[in-house]
């Protein structure tokens, strides 16, 4: 079987478009001005990073399939279950600061403290999570250009057909994304 024919090629193109739809989204959303936002509000803000990042994962890895997937690409797919675990830390430091910032809580009443003993922990837990989030768009602002060039890498492997498909996946997942704009995405199966 030829590389053109290999059913690991087939999808490739709509995978490659929703993986970089989907990443370009999570970033998008994490450097949205969320701090503005009530807590629960900033939590489900993180809550669609997240799921956009695991699904920008998800369709990479099945792009990655292919025996046209590059070392870059690989690195990439790495890159981005590195920067989820990172959301997912922000995500946890944000709901622990929320948690202990409210003494009807669960944890507070867990912990039996009050306002004043959990303050501390809670500012401190607000600390990491601004660190966390510091540290991730430090990240990502470096990680802009490997993406790019990845991108263009990826096109430069598409015929014109393919690169059709996935300028069509782009547009349909644009729209898809519009439509729903707080929702997170539905997961894919294959």
């Amino acid at each position: 079987m030829t590389i053109e024919k290999s059913h690991f090629n087939l999808n490739r193109p709509v995978h490659l478009a929703r993986r970089d739809i989907f990443f370009e989204m999570a970033v998008e959303l994490l450097c949205a001005p969320f701090h503005e936002m009530s807590t629960t509000n900033a939590l489900h803000h993180i809550e669609n990073v997240l799921a956009y990042l695991q699904t920008a994962t998800r369709h990479g890895t099945f792009a990655a399939r292919s025996p046209l997937c590059s070392e870059r690409e690989r690195d990439f797919i790495h890159f981005l279950h590195l920067i989820s675990q990172n959301v997912q830390s922000l995500h946890a430091m944000m709901l622990n600061q929320s948690h202990l910032g409210k003494e009807e809580s669960f944890l507070c009443q867990f912990l039996n403290t009050n306002h004043e003993e959990s303050a501390l922990p809670a500012m401190a837990y607000g600390r990491r999570a601004e660190d966390i989030l510091q540290g991730l768009w430090h990240v990502l602002h470096l990680a802009l250009a490997p993406y790019r060039t990845l991108q263009l890498e990826n096109m430069e492997n598409l015929n014109e057909g393919e690169r059709s498909r996935y300028e069509r996946a782009s547009a349909s997942t644009r729209n898809e994304l519009s439509e729903r704009p707080n929702a997170p995405p539905v997961p894919v199966t294959i």
